[in-house]
Parts: structure tokens; C-alpha cells; sequence
């Protein structure tokens, strides 16, 4: 999967620009600074293709989808409630108790 996020690519344009000139606030930027903002958003995308192939090959519950992904069952949570947002998943309902999503 590639990532259709545009704050991603707008980020990634922006590098350059904001650590040698600075951000519009005048704020200085070091390199490893902005790589590692960059590096944080990146990794949370992932994670997050990571969870909707899961769910797209019928890991979906969220305990099913952290043991195939190795994610953390907190932030599991926390990134398919933005996915359902984002009109990626929807909740489906319930079996055995535990809430079920589907891809979209």
C-alpha cells in the first residue's frame, strides 16, 4: 500500500526549505528534528496500512488484528477509531462480545 496522505508528501517537500531557512514562525530546524517529526507521521501511517490489510484479510477484532500486526492493542484503537474517520474501516457489530470492522 502507498500512502494518499497529504501532509505526508506536503512534509516531505517542505524539508529542505524549513531546515535551512526555518518554519513561518522564524523557528530554526535541525535536520534530525524534522526527520524525526517525519519519521513519527510515517511510522503512524504504517501502522496504519499495517491494520487495514488486517482487516481486509478478516483479522477484525481488535485483539485478532493486534496479533497479527504486533501492534499494541491501546494504539490499535486509537488508530482505527481515526481510519473510521477517515471512512477507511466501519464498525460492523459485535460477535462473542468484542466489536468487529470491515474495510471500505
Amino acid at each position: 500500500m502507498t500512502t494518499d496522505d497529504e501532509n505526508i508528501r506536503w512534509l516531505a517537500g517542505k524539508e529542505i526549505p524549513i531546515t535551512t531557512k526555518g518554519d513561518i514562525y522564524g523557528r530554526n530546524w535541525k535536520v534530525e528534528d524534522y526527520e524525526s517529526v517525519l519519521f513519527s507521521i510515517l511510522q503512524r501511517e504504517y501502522e496504519k496500512n499495517l491494520i487495514y490489510l488486517a482487516v481486509k484479510q478478516n483479522h477484525t477484532s481488535v485483539r485478532d488484528i493486534s496479533k497479527f500486526t504486533g501492534i499494541d492493542l491501546l494504539k490499535i484503537s486509537y488508530l482505527m477509531s481515526d481510519m473510521e474517520k477517515k471512512q477507511k474501516i466501519e464498525f460492523t457489530g459485535m460477535k462473542d462480545r468484542k466489536p468487529v470492522f470491515a474495510a471500505l
